[in-house]
């Protein structure tokens, strides 16, 4: 894992600042919903991409109308995986509700645990989410199928590639995020520019990890265009 790429390659494009603001400017409208699908799109480029070895230049904003179905299909997947959350999230407000309303010891005793034991489930089904957050994006940029993207077997392979890596690229995107958000302290706009950088940062830190462990793992099939990486040159005598 080349981590400093990461962090830096977008600048190698000779239009990186153009590319850089636009999808800022997608991003800021990911406030009013709009721009979500199409940050999702780029971000999905990004990371076939990577995986295919072709990390710059960056993307062109063209294709937009599949940018926009590939980012909208993506959060599909996140929809259906997100079901659980929402029916823990009903049943705890129905039992909550039902505490606020009763005058039964017992029944305010039974729905305060039942609450208590949804909102449990909610966080660690949360923190489950969390964890398979990058493996859900990188199985579904490599197949573009719902279907595919959401078989439990392959997302798992995914993950266990290499467990270590997997675990430290998710620490290291949330440190990026909370770093993209000091964008704030140079003007609202900022922020959504920093937001977009945290995203190629997060696409290329996933791209090379799928490129690197997950492509050499089993039977999941690289994206067309993927080459191999060289062998590592033999470490020098000591």
């Amino acid at each position: 894992m080349d981590y400093g790429r990461s962090f830096q390659y977008m600048f190698k494009d000779k239009d990186w600042l153009v590319k850089i603001i636009i999808g800022g400017v997608f991003a800021l409208l990911s406030v009013i919903v709009v721009g979500i699908p199409f940050v999702i799109g780029y971000m999905l480029e990004v990371v076939r991409n990577v995986i295919a070895g072709q990390d710059e230049p960056l993307p062109a904003w063209d294709n937009l109308g599949d940018k926009f179905v590939q980012g909208l299909l993506m959060l599909v997947v996140l929809l259906i995986v997100g079901i659980p959350i929402y029916l823990f999230a009903c049943i705890q407000g129905v039992f909550s509700a039902i505490v606020s309303n009763s005058n039964s010891n017992a029944l305010i005793t039974l729905g305060g645990l039942i609450a208590l034991l949804m909102s449990l489930l909610e966080f660690l089904y949360g923190l489950l989410m969390a964890v398979f957050m990058p493996a859900l994006l990188l199985r579904f940029a490599t197949t573009r199928r719902i279907g595919d993207t959401l078989k439990f077997g392959e997302l798992w392979q995914i993950v266990k590639a290499n467990f270590g890596q997997y675990i430290l690229i998710i620490i290291l995107v949330y440190i990026v995020q909370l770093v993209a958000g000091f964008g704030a302290i140079a003007c609202v706009i900022g922020v959504f520019l920093t937001y977009f950088w945290a995203m190629l940062v997060q696409s290329h830190l996933y791209g090379q990890y799928y490129r690197n462990y997950v492509t050499h793992a089993g039977p999941l099939m690289p994206p067309a265009g993927y080459q191999p990486m060289p062998p590592a040159p033999p470490a020098a005598p000591l």
